[in-house]
């Protein structure tokens, strides 16, 4: 029996495949629900079974926007966790076989899951393990997060060279199962079935060349004049080279951008914001961009698989996946910004990862341990 553990749409989009592949009556999820609205849309579109445990509202019902939110969402996490915690055990004790956790990335709910395994005296399944920035400030909490839970996992799966050779030079217990690339891909193809549909994008013409603008992380959002320098990069090519400008609005940025006075950086006429789109509307928007510009790690994996250019915003990043192919590191260089949005072309890759199975690997290796049964 696998006890899944997640609580936001970045989690669960990277569990997609494994949930539909796991057999129904051998997982149990526990969803300590961040983003309570983000995370049904997600279920929907994917048709994923609800949770067994569902421990909180987010925030009164709002996905979690705030560092207050986090705090109060924390004690109502605790306190609802104490009223399950006899229900999750006694239904691992009915349950045949060998048990585990498994948790994935780098977020609160991750380090949440690995403790909770410990008090269920289960061993730790890392998805997504062995992702090292190598900064504990860039991402933050994020790298803090992996490090925690990578002293605590018993088995890691890693995807790919660098964060297995990581993992390795760290000295971590368990087993460490190299997936060659991450379960992303295996969810990019879920999606990519997906019934198709042009409608809900706004002003968009998908007939013309458009770009994608995906930002949110508190790194940037922090950062006034690397976020101003950004803004107004996409406003003055949105003129230079008559591309339309898709940025989505993601709750957190929208309102910092209000904050700090720039909305109307973004009033340029090839600009169209749109509300931060379901997974499945994203990946079909994204697949036919021009280029990408995000902080997102997720869209860095994506736009690698894609071939899509993409210029990640970041001081650093802990993945590999397209650096020095289809994408570039800015490091909130001006410089940077602007030679890639000059010669986007320049990035423009093969799709990668046609034969890997990353999720095949990964229960592949719960059989052979017993904590699944065919």
């Amino acid at each position: 029996m696998i006890v899944v553990v997640y609580g936001t749409t970045g989690e669960l989009i990277k569990l997609i495949s494994l949930v539909k592949e796991m057999p129904e009556d051998q997982q149990i999820r526990v969803n300590t629900n961040q983003q309570p609205k983000q995370l049904q849309q997600l279920m929907d579109d994917a048709g994923l079974p609800a949770p067994h445990y569902t421990l909180t509202n987010g925030r009164s019902g709002k996905d979690l926007e705030k560092k207050s939110d986090i705090v109060l969402w924390g004690f109502k996490l605790s306190g609802q966790t104490m009223k399950e915690f006899r229900a999750i055990k006694r239904q691992l004790r009915d349950a045949p076989g060998k048990h585990a956790v498994m948790v994935h990335g780098d977020t609160v709910t991750t380090v949440y899951g690995a403790v909770l395994a410990k008090f269920l005296r289960l061993p730790i399944v890392h998805i997504e393990a062995g992702m090292r920035s190598h900064d504990w400030r860039n991402p933050f909490p994020e790298e803090i997060d992996r490090r925690i839970v990578g002293k605590l996992a018993r088995y890691h799966f890693s995807p790919g060279d660098t964060p297995t050779g990581d993992l390795k030079k760290e000295g971590a217990k368990g087993e460490i199962i190299d997936t060659l690339r991450n379960t992303v891909l295996d969810s990019l193809r879920y999606a990519q079935k997906a019934p198709v549909t042009s409608k809900g994008f706004g002003a968009l013409d998908m007939k013309k060349p458009y770009v994608v603008i995906s930002i949110h992380r508190n790194e940037l959002m922090s950062n006034p004049k690397a976020l101003k320098e950004l803004l107004e990069s996409i406003r003055d090519h949105s003129k230079k080279d008559n591309l339309q400008m898709v940025f989505l609005d993601h709750p957190i940025t929208k309102e910092r951008i209000t904050a700090l006075g720039y909305d109307g950086i973004l009033e340029a006429k090839n600009i169209i914001r749109l509300p931060k789109l379901s997974y499945y509307r994203f990946i079909q928007l994204a697949s036919k961009a021009k280029y990408a510009i995000t902080d997102s790690g997720g869209l860095q994996e994506e736009s690698s698989f894609l071939g899509i250019p993409c210029l990640i915003h970041r001081l650093a990043t802990e993945r590999v996946e397209g650096l020095g192919k289809t994408a570039e590191l800015s490091m909130y260089d001006k410089k940077k910004v602007e030679a890639f949005m000059n010669n986007p072309d320049k990035y423009m890759g093969n799709k990668e990862g046609d034969d890997i199975q990353p999720t095949k690997t990964i229960l592949d290796t719960l059989f052979a341990a017993g904590f699944l049964r065919r």
